[in-house]
């Protein structure tokens, strides 16, 4: 008698659901459950109800982990972005390469996973679900697009677990029908497990894989990526070169713009001493003053100090306006004469 009661009631719940699903089919429910998490970072709110909720976030580790992580543990925020755009993503063999995270998103975890590693305990993971603008052959523009996945370090590794890659945020005909013209509310989106194993079309890849340190977790496994302390330490070796580089670049900046300052006040020295004064006509200045006297034999034409000397003389008095061209001339004549 009982279970034909129970019966009862367990078929009136499902007539019950069946029915609201009837009459509310717009309603959708939470694809991630928020049971097991612990502290967010990171977090925005859906554009639509029922679409996708962003964020970034610590949570309880999953359940049968047979070792806990090596938390709370400091990683730059450049390290770790030089190791994330290491990794590139296909959506076919034949498509090019493009980058697995968007610019935005890159920025959003190495902004907000070092906090969270730091904080983390042994017991919990950091997971995330981000978007940013994509670009590929497929189509001509950029469209946003999710991604998220699972971080976390053990054995010393930093491990990152993929659950969806660029998944389309484009809302369905029907859905801009509805008046939806912004997100869609059917994605289908995961955040990555241990063990389970994330099911999408494509292959992530690493840029340049020549002594990375930057591998599978296994062949059946290609949404789980591990980083070796050998991708640390290339990592942060580019960093200190590119740090180096720019040091030594400021540095003869520096030096430079101070030759260029200090060659700016030797010439702007003399006017500061003798302001510029307009030189009148040669023909006033003849009449006005007396001609310069200049021995025709020096006591030692021999002397080049002696020649230069005179030559630059006669120079000066030419560039003043005081000789004319023709006396500059017959005077330079001279003195190269007496050589």
């Amino acid at each position: 008698m009982i279970f034909k009661q129970f019966n009862k009631k367990y078929l009136s719940f499902i007539i019950f659901i069946i029915l609201l699903l009837f009459l509310f089919p717009q309603i959708n429910f939470a694809k991630i459950s928020d049971k097991n998490a612990i502290k967010t970072f990171w977090q925005e709110q859906a554009v639509v109800p029922g679409a996708a909720k962003y964020f970034i976030r610590i949570e309880k580790i999953e359940k049968k982990t047979k070792s806990l992580n090596n938390h709370p543990i400091k990683i730059s925020e450049d390290v770790l972005r030089k190791m994330f755009k290491q990794l590139s993503y296909k959506y076919d063999r034949d498509e090019p390469e493009i980058p697995l995270f968007s610019k935005k998103g890159l920025l959003l975890l190495t902004e907000y996973v070092p906090k969270a590693l730091m904080t983390a305990k042994p017991n919990e993971d950091i997971t995330f679900v981000i978007k940013g603008n994509h670009s590929s052959a497929r189509w001509a523009f950029k469209e946003e697009r999710l991604t998220s996945g699972r971080l976390f370090v053990a054995n010393n590794q930093l491990n990152l677990i993929m659950g969806t890659i660029q998944a389309d945020l484009q809302p369905t005909i029907d859905e801009r029908y509805m008046g939806n013209s912004w997100e869609t509310t059917k994605v289908i989106y995961d955040i990555g497990h241990r063990r389970k194993k994330a099911e999408f079309d494509g292959l992530i890849i690493v840029f340049n894989q020549k002594q990375k340190g930057i591998y599978r977790k296994s062949n059946e496994r290609k949404d789980w990526f591990v980083f070796t302390n050998t991708a640390y330490k290339q990592a942060k070796e580019t960093i200190d070169y590119d740090k180096t580089s720019k040091e030594q670049q400021r540095q003869q900046y520096q030096t430079l713009q101070q030759q260029i300052d200090s060659l700016q006040k030797q010439l702007d020295k003399p006017s500061r001493q003798e302001p510029r004064r307009t030189a009148p006509p040669p023909q006033q200045i003849q009449k006005n003053l007396p001609r310069p006297v200049i021995s025709k034999k020096p006591k030692n034409n021999n002397d080049p100090l002696v020649t230069e000397q005179r030559l630059k003389t006669i120079d000066n008095l030419y560039k003043k306006g005081i000789l004319s061209e023709e006396e500059y001339k017959r005077k330079r004549n001279e003195i190269l004469k007496g050589i």
